[in-house]
């Protein structure tokens, strides 16, 4: 890789991926942190090579320690934490601690990748948070929520009817209503998992921000 930046429509592919792959297979997940690993697992594959940072191996040693481009949980501002970066080369080659820093500082990733499920408390509150992590990414940085509807309901019944103005109260309003940066891309979706139907067409909605919801399959996830 060089100095180059890594590999934008290659960052694209893996995260388009792994939606479909959530998409299609839900329970693949209990809490964020499995998403978190599926997705580290995928990138590593597609981002291997470890770069010699400038940090040395002991004093007065000539070899320096290396370091992936991928990383979980890696520092961002005010005490934040990116769910998972992916860095350039050659920022790597700079970083001159232990704490993967470069001069006392956290590198700004080149692709960023923030992730919610069902189970987070405020939506927006964290849609928000995430905003602010996403935005230093140089290059790109990904907002992925997915959110699970295991209601059994028909379509029409009162109960469905309650569990669409919840899904639109705690989930969709926020989703349509994100303003995000220029340089990031927002991926929304509610998961039927309880829908009858056999495959995921139908139980799968892509949110677009200030648009309505689009029902998708797995061909056309991946094309996301």
């Amino acid at each position: 890789m060089g100095d180059r930046l890594p590999d934008l429509a290659l960052m694209d592919t893996v995260i388009a991926d792994f939606c479909a792959e959530v998409a299609s297979e839900p329970l693949c997940y209990f809490s964020e942190a499995d998403l978190q690993g599926l997705l580290f697992q995928r990138l590593t594959a597609a981002f291997p090579p470890q770069v010699e940072t400038a940090y040395a191996r002991g004093p007065g040693a000539k070899g320096m320690y290396r370091t992936g481009l991928v990383h979980r949980e890696y520092g961002a501002t005010e005490g934040r934490r990116t769910d998972i970066s992916v860095f350039a080369p050659a920022d790597v080659a700079r970083i001159d601690s232990p704490n993967l820093q470069t001069r006392g500082k956290y590198l700004p990733p080149c692709f960023a990748v923030e992730l919610g499920t069902e189970k987070t408390i405020d939506t927006a509150a964290h849609i928000q948070n995430d905003l602010v992590k996403l935005e230093r990414a140089k290059c790109r940085g990904y907002l992925v929520h997915f959110f699970r509807d295991v209601t059994r309901a028909d379509v029409g019944t009162a109960s469905r009817n309650r569990t669409e103005e919840k899904l639109d109260r705690i989930f969709r309003n926020h989703a349509a209503a994100i303003v995000a940066p220029a340089n990031v891309k927002y991926l929304c979706f509610v998961l039927r998992i309880a829908r009858s139907s056999k495959t995921i067409h139908g139980k799968c909605e892509l949110l677009i921000p200030g648009t309505e919801c689009v029902n998708e399959n797995e061909t056309r996830v991946k094309r996301i």
